[in-house]
């Protein structure tokens, strides 16, 4: 078992071989519970709307502005 400490911000570092098993990066979403005197901490589900967001990013990137040029054309 691992230990942390809790900081005067009320923040905790997570132990990096905890962090690796979990691949756990900065900016990912943790659910936290509590229960009676247990805290439990996971690592949240990716949304599949997040993952399909960066899905084919370079394929679709500025598609918008040629859609939008299309758009015009057909409203005269």
């Amino acid at each position: 078992m691992s230990l942390a400490k809790l900081s005067s911000k009320s923040q905790i570092v997570l132990p990096a071989p905890i962090r690796r098993q979990l691949n756990i990066s900065p900016g990912d979403e943790l659910e936290i519970a509590a229960d009676d005197n247990v805290i439990t901490i996971r690592k949240a589900a990716r949304s599949a709307t997040a993952a399909l967001d960066s899905c084919g990013d370079k394929i679709w990137k500025h598609y918008d502005a040629e859609l939008d040029e299309e758009r015009n054309q057909w409203n005269g």
